[in-house]
C-alpha cells in the first residue's frame, strides 16, 4: 500500500508535468498565441529548457531536502506547491496567457527537480530488498505511461476541449495530495548536511560504481530524447504516415519501455552487465531495423530500441539504490547529467541532421551504437563491489 500511494503521486506529477509542457507548446504553435512576438521554436526551446535546467541548478539542495526531511512532509510540500502551480496553469489557459503558462512550465520543473532524489530513496524504504527490481519497474513503466498520456490529451485537448484540459490538471493535483494519506511517517536525517554543486559532483566521481551507473542512463535518457523529439519527422517524412500516427508511435515507445522493464524483471539473476549490454545490443538491433522503408519493420525496431532501453536502464537505477544513505545525492547527480546530456543530444542533432543534413535514421543509429560503447567502456566500473 505505502509503495501504490509513492507511485500514484509520482504517475500523477508525471502526467501534470506533461500535461503543462504539451499545452503550451501546442498553444504558442497550433493556437498562435503570442508572447512578445518571439518565433514559435523560440518559445518552446525556451519552455524545454526553464524545465531541465532546474534539474542541474536544484541537485544539491534537492538531495539535501530529501535526506533531512521527513519524507511525507516533504512530499505534502511540494504537492501543495504543484497544486498552487496547477491553479494557476489552469487560469493561464483559460484567459490564453502564454507568459503564465511559460512561468508554470518552469515552476513544474523547480518542482520535478525537487521530487526526483525523493522518489527513488524512497523506493527502498518502502520495500523488501527483493522487491526493488520490480518496484523500479513498475516506476519507470508507469513515468513513461503517464509522459505518454500527459501528451496526447494535451495536445488535443488544448485545442478541441481546453475545459476538460483544465478539469484533467487540478484532479491530477488533487491526486497527488489526496495520495500522501498512504504514505507512511518516516523519520529524515536532521544531520544531513546541504553540498554545493560542485562537492556534490566531486563526492560522486568518487564512487566509480555508481558513477558508471549514471553515465550509462544519462546516454540512454539522451537517446531517448532524440528519438522522442524527432518521432513526428520520421512518421511524416521519413515513413510517409498521417500526422494522426503520432500518437500510435508514441504508444509503441512506451509500450517497448514497458516491455523491456517488466523483461528485467524476469531476468534479474542474471549478471548486471550481462543484462545491461543486452539492453544496449537491442537497441542497436533497433537502430539497424529503422534504415528500411517498411514501416511495419521499422515500428518493430522502434519498439526494440525503447525495449532495450528499458532492459538496461533497470538495473542501473537499481543500482544507483544500494546505498540507502546515498541515493538521493546518487539521484540528484543523475539527474544533472541526464539533464546535460539531452540538451548535448538536441545541440547535436540539430548540428548532424538540420545542418550536415544526416539522415535521421542513420543518426539514431549512431546514437545507438553510441549507447552500446559507452555501457560496454564503463562494464568494468559496474562490476565494482
Amino acid at each position: 500500500m505505502h509503495f501504490a500511494g509513492l507511485l500514484a503521486i509520482m504517475i500523477a506529477g508525471a502526467a501534470n508535468d506533461n500535461l503543462i509542457k504539451t499545452a503550451f507548446v501546442v498553444a504558442i504553435s497550433a493556437l498562435s498565441w503570442n508572447l512578445y512576438g518571439l518565433d514559435t521554436v523560440v518559445l518552446a526551446n525556451l519552455a524545454a529548457l526553464s524545465f531541465i535546467i532546474p534539474f542541474v541548478v536544484l541537485a544539491g539542495f534537492a538531495a539535501h531536502k530529501a535526506n533531512q526531511q521527513p519524507p511525507k512532509r516533504w512530499l505534502l510540500i511540494l504537492k501543495i506547491t504543484e497544486l498552487g502551480l496547477a491553479l494557476l496553469a489552469c487560469l493561464a489557459i483559460l484567459e490564453e496567457l502564454p507568459g503564465l503558462l511559460l512561468l508554470c512550465v518552469a515552476g513544474f520543473g523547480v518542482q520535478s527537480a525537487l521530487i526526483g532524489p525523493l522518489k527513488y530513496s524512497l523506493i527502498p524504504r518502502l520495500v523488501a530488498s527483493s522487491q526493488i527490481v520490480e518496484k523500479n519497474a513498475w516506476m519507470e513503466t508507469g513515468t513513461f505511461v503517464a509522459i505518454l498520456v500527459g501528451t496526447l490529451l494535451a495536445a488535443d485537448w488544448i485545442i478541441a476541449a481546453p475545459e476538460f484540459l483544465i478539469a484533467m490538471i487540478m484532479v491530477l493535483a488533487v491526486i497527488g495530495c489526496l495520495c500522501i494519506v498512504m504514505m507512511p511517517s518516516l523519520s529524515g536525517r536532521s544531520q544531513s548536511i546541504q553540498k554545493t554543486l560542485p562537492e556534490l559532483i566531486h563526492q560522486q566521481r568518487q564512487d566509480q560504481r555508481s558513477m558508471a551507473a549514471i553515465w550509462c542512463l544519462s546516454g540512454f535518457w539522451g537517446l531517448g530524447s532524440v528519438w522522442l523529439t524527432h518521432l513526428p519527422v520520421l512518421a511524416v517524412d521519413v515513413w510517409q504516415l498521417s500526422p494522426s500516427s503520432v500518437s500510435t508511435l508514441l504508444s509503441h515507445f512506451v509500450l517497448g519501455i514497458a516491455l523491456g522493464a517488466f523483461a528485467g524483471v524476469l531476468m534479474k539473476h542474471f549478471p548486471l552487465v550481462h543484462r545491461i549490454l543486452m539492453g544496449a545490443v537491442a537497441m542497436v538491433i533497433g537502430g539497424f531495423m529503422i534504415q528500411v522503408n517498411d514501416y511495419q519493420i521499422a515500428s518493430i525496431g522502434l519498439m526494440l530500441t525503447s525495449a532495450g532501453g528499458g532492459f538496461l536502464a533497470l538495473p542501473l537505477y537499481t543500482l544507483l539504490q544500494d546505498d540507502l544513505m546515498a541515493v538521493a545525492e546518487r539521484i540528484a547527480v543523475n539527474n544533472i547529467a541526464n539533464a546535460l546530456m539531452m540538451i548535448a543530444a538536441a545541440m547535436t542533432s540539430l548540428i548532424v541532421v538540420g545542418l550536415l543534413e544526416l539522415p535521421l535514421q542513420l543518426w539514431l543509429l549512431f546514437l545507438s551504437i553510441g549507447q552500446f560503447f559507452l555501457c560496454f567502456y564503463h562494464r568494468g566500473n559496474l562490476c565494482l563491489s
